[in-house]
């Protein structure tokens, strides 16, 4: 059985998007929906979070070890259980993840997310009826388990094309695409409602009907366009043509204002009060943002351009992004830029969306929080992520990152 690095998709932390195989669920989740049901969730807080970060930096092996002497010490706990399941499907052992899965669905049949891990594999291995089981039986634990119903949506939409293809009789050496799910690694809180943000691109604003100008009842031998500028001192003239001049400057200045062809004719000062508004928005304008406004945007400008360089693989750009100073939690510089590299550089199309982006400043230092959305290949997951970042010279760089707040 041939199946995408597992541990990836596990690796989001709150809320997974729909990826091509069934959403992942992770250990640090779990804490929020056992810490009504058991004490027993919190007290494991500590040491499942070891785990997970060394999960979150690549070191699966190192966390298998650890997750193992934990579980010696504590072998009820939810959380380090689940990421045993987690750690076994990143190492390939399938069988061994869907024993501890199924277990977690025994031991505690009111979570619904062990029972999506366990949907993974089956449909990884074409039980795509046994996984669309497992994910209803997810359903009947928690109704509102939205990453469930989204999954099992795929799964009924690749069962449905398999079964028109072959009604039609098409080409059988054409083999059927994997559902588009993806594994979940933390188990969320269930107030949450599981529904991604996407913004709307702003509706263009209505265009105002032309209104064709009327042309002055009484013939003039002068143009109608002269007559406006003389409309703000309509001094006696001996020409019959100056007499209609001041009622075209009327109906100009009165048609922005009201349809009504009976308008009041605007008072003298009118033209110089729209003078002076328009001065007003002129000065305004020239103002620009505050300063906190603008070191606000570029903190945001930083962090999508960091997502940028992820997105398209330009691992210099991906490193210009952090400080010589930026702290890789548990290894030197060196090595964690060469992890990053080695998951970076030559993957398939990768897919970076930043969403909720939210800056907090505090001088010359900043934390940008938002929810991260990563696609390539089969893999698809979104994680909360926090970005510790120091202002050096005129850019924001990345001193720490921290996942899952």
């Amino acid at each position: 059985m041939s199946l995408p690095p597992v541990l990836s998709w596990l690796r989001a932390a709150p809320m997974l998007q729909p990826g091509r195989w069934i959403r992942p669920v992770t250990a640090a989740s779990l804490m929020c929906v056992m810490a009504a049901a058991a004490p027993l969730a919190q007290a494991a807080t500590a040491p499942a979070a070891e785990v997970q970060q060394l999960v979150d930096q690549g070191k699966i092996n190192d966390a298998a070890q650890r997750v193992q002497t934990l579980l010696k010490q504590s072998p009820q706990d939810v959380q380090l259980r689940f990421l045993q399941g987690v750690i076994a499907a990143e190492q390939q052992k399938y069988d061994q993840a869907i024993q501890v899965f199924t277990a977690l669905t025994r031991d505690h049949p009111q979570l619904p997310e062990p029972y999506n891990n366990l949907a993974v594999l089956h449909a990884a291995k074409g039980e795509d009826r046994k996984a669309a089981q497992v994910l209803e039986q997810a359903i009947r634990t928690n109704p509102s388990y939205a990453t469930a119903h989204e999954n099992l949506g795929d799964l009924y939409a690749r069962m449905a094309g398999d079964a028109y293809a072959k009604a039609l009789q098409l080409d059988n050496n054409r083999k059927p695409a994997p559902p588009k799910l993806s594994l979940i690694k933390q188990i969320f809180p269930t107030s949450g409602t599981g529904a991604a943000v996407v913004a709307a691109a702003p509706a263009a604003a209505p265009r105002p009907a032309a209104v064709e100008p009327k042309a002055p009842a009484a013939p003039a031998p002068t143009p109608a366009p002269a007559a406006p500028a003389q409309a703000a001192a309509p001094a006696p003239v001996v020409t019959p043509a100056a007499a209609p001049a001041p009622a075209p400057a009327r109906v100009a200045q009165a048609t922005p204002a009201s349809p009504a062809p009976a308008a009041t004719p605007p008072a003298p000062a009118a033209p110089a009060a729209a003078v002076v508004e328009k001065a007003d928005k002129t000065e305004k304008a020239k103002e620009g943002p505050s300063a906190h406004q603008q070191a606000v945007d570029a903190v945001e400008k930083a962090v999508l351009a960091w997502a940028k360089a992820w997105e398209q693989q330009n691992i210099n750009a991906y490193y210009a992004a952090y400080s010589p100073r930026f702290d890789p939690q548990g290894g030197t510089l060196a090595a964690w830029k060469q992890e990053r590299k080695d998951r970076i550089v030559g993957r398939d199309a990768i897919t970076v969306a930043v969403r909720n982006l939210k800056v907090t400043l505090d001088g010359d230092k900043a934390a940008a929080s938002f929810q991260q959305y990563y696609a390539s290949g089969s893999y698809k997951a979104t994680t909360r992520k926090t970005l510790r970042m120091q202002r050096e010279g005129n850019q924001w760089r990345i001193v720490r990152e921290e996942t899952g707040r």
